[in-house]
């Protein structure tokens, strides 16, 4: 049998973001991101996809600790932007239940501004699965910081264009990505993290086509569904209720190559400032 590739690979998304894991003694586990413009969503702020993708990597190591020997895959993962996050942060979160068959984590992203709480909070849910011969082994990095990116890492461009979205049709929420290395997960699917940013991404090209230009994602929850494999992945929006200044979206993620293949399924609030 061939030895297994590493994961990530180098090129790839979370080498780029700079995302870092920090461990600590115990059961101490965080994960630091910088700020950086290519983040930045509608309103200039570091946006939900770019948070999600963070808070994605936190559960996956918090979910897969507690399942040990067993693995895991997301079910939910619903966040709450609470104000906007313009610095660079970081993500903590704990499981608030492990057991026979899920995993439930509480996760809030903070900036170091403790004086007025933290910038959003998140809750996933991961369902536990047996371990299989073929499942990637999991090690714990002996480094107290582990950082997926290296000196030659980062984003060169907006961060949707980085990772391949591409919108087809704004007004109607249309975007799609390509299921390549830069964004799979360690199972050859379109990665967790890659779900929520094309969630938003949707969410922001219906924004740009019908809301005034500061309304961007304040809440969503994303249901994991199967996984997208071949891609690309596509979505299909939904405009519920809403006016110019704040909306709820449903949003669809088919994969294309799939015979469009339902993968997840979300639900967005869009808000301008009051």
């Amino acid at each position: 049998m061939p030895a297994r590739e590493p994961y990530p690979p180098k090129h790839h998304m979370l080498a780029d973001l700079r995302i870092a894991i920090l461990r600590g003694p115990g059961d101490d586990v965080r994960v630091a991101m910088p700020a950086a413009e290519e983040l930045g969503n509608r309103a200039g702020d570091v946006g939900a996809a770019v948070i999600g993708v963070a808070v994605d990597v936190l559960g996956g190591n918090l979910a897969l600790r507690a399942v040990q020997p067993d693995w895991c895959v997301t079910s939910t993962l619903e966040l709450h932007v609470l104000r906007p996050l313009t610095r660079d942060f970081v993500v903590t979160g704990a499981p608030l239940r492990a057991g026979r068959t899920n995993v439930v984590l509480d996760v809030e992203v903070g900036d170091g501004d403790d004086a007025v709480g933290p910038a959003a909070v998140a809750s996933m849910t991961f369902t536990r699965i047996p371990r299989r011969a073929e499942t990637m082994p999991y090690r714990e990095p002996e480094e107290e910081r582990f950082g997926f990116g290296d000196e030659h890492s980062g984003l060169k461009v907006p961060f949707f264009e980085q990772i391949g979205c591409r919108v087809r049709d704004a007004a109607a929420g249309v975007v799609e990505i390509d299921v390549g290395d830069y964004v799979r997960n360690s199972v050859g699917a379109l990665q967790g993290g890659a779900v929520v940013a094309l969630v938003d991404a949707a969410a922001e090209a219906v924004a740009s086509s019908r809301m005034v230009a500061d309304a961007v994602t304040q809440d969503l929850q994303v249901h994991y569904l199967a996984l997208g494999r071949v891609g690309p992945i596509r979505t299909r929006t939904a405009w519920l209720a809403g006016d110019e200044r704040e909306a709820r979206l449903r949003v669809e993620l088919v994969d294309a190559g799939q015979d469009d293949r339902l993968v997840s399924m979300a639900t967005v609030r869009l808000a301008a400032p009051r």
